[in-house]
């Protein structure tokens, strides 16, 4: 089944990532497809490349960089029924893997966000694995997941409508496990499909070092007070703050790791007013996928001796 797709980039700073990106989407034959770029105030020439290069592209500007915020921006300016999400570094996408995504959606009603499979652009090596389980062992499987790989997603729009789209202030980082249990709570599937591969150039262009050391740690505080029952919340952030914990330690960020248990500490009197506690058929759902979850001897080997701020 043909259905409306429209394609979300976000972008800051990178203009030859993203000229590099619409071109190969320009060249598309899918129809109908709307390419939207979401830039999220970027310095450089972005907006003077877009106007004069690419006018078809409907072009959002934001008044500051308001990091993974900004999706939402395009998230509901789309027009089509299927939104794919991408990061201005990401690579790949072509007709087929449209066509499929459309088709997928097509067969499951209920299906709200679809995780496509993401390689190294040079290594060739999967990358952006955010899912409770081993990737040598899933990543080439279907799963249902409550993790949602933002720059290279794809969403059925009235889904996302429907349970009010990415939280605000998250700014980086675990902005998309907040929207994935949302979603599932609403009763909609949040799935990883290996069908759909596209490879991500990892820029580092506009990144800072310590963000994802300061944001993992204060935006799990968030989803954790925003969505967990008590008994689930307590593991969770003993598991994902010790963590950063020690890779703040490990990499010399440990200023950050503390600035943000104190900011996820001091608002948590304005988030437990957005709490909707997730109800006792999501927790199964989620209980059921941390089944998949390797042991913490396999996750300790894998992260500990590696420069990552990745939980």
């Amino acid at each position: 089944m043909i259905l409306p797709v429209s394609i979300s980039i976000l972008t800051y700073n990178r203009r030859e990532s993203l000229e590099d990106l619409i071109s190969s989407l320009i060249r598309l034959s899918y129809r109908p497809l709307e390419i939207i770029v979401v830039d999220n105030c970027s310095q450089d020439d972005t907006e003077q490349m877009i106007s004069a290069k690419y006018p078809g592209v409907l072009y959002i500007r934001t008044l500051r960089n308001m990091g993974a915020d900004a999706r939402n921006f395009g998230l509901r300016q789309a027009k089509g029924e299927i939104v794919i999400t991408l990061d201005d570094d990401i690579k790949g996408i072509s007709d087929n893997d449209i066509l499929n995504i459309a088709q997928i959606f097509s067969k499951h009603p209920l299906l709200g966000a679809l995780n496509f499979k993401v390689l190294d652009t040079e290594s060739g090596m999967i990358c952006n694995w955010v899912h409770h389980c081993k990737q040598e062992d899933y990543s080439d499987q279907e799963f249902l997941t409550y993790e949602i790989t933002e720059g290279a997603v794809a969403f059925r729009k009235a889904a996302v409508e429907s349970v009010g789209f990415y939280p605000e202030g998250f700014f980086l980082s675990h902005e998309g496990p907040d929207l994935a249990l949302r979603l599932l709570d609403k009763g909609y599937k949040v799935i990883y499909s290996p069908s759909i591969t596209v490879r991500h150039a990892h820029s580092q262009l506009g990144r800072k070092n310590w963000l994802n050391y300061y944001y993992d740690t204060r935006n799990l505080i968030w989803v954790a007070a925003r969505h967990f029952p008590l008994v689930y919340a307590t593991r969770y952030l003993l598991k994902g703050l010790c963590s950063m914990m020690v890779y703040s330690i490990r990499d010399g960020y440990l200023r950050h790791w503390l600035k943000a248990i104190y900011d996820g500490l001091k608002e948590l009197p304005a988030v437990f007013k957005k709490r909707k506690a997730l109800e006792g058929k999501t927790m199964r759902v989620i209980n059921e996928i941390d089944r998949m979850r390797p042991s913490i001897f396999y996750q300790l080997n894998r992260r500990l001796f590696r420069k990552s701020a990745r939980l």
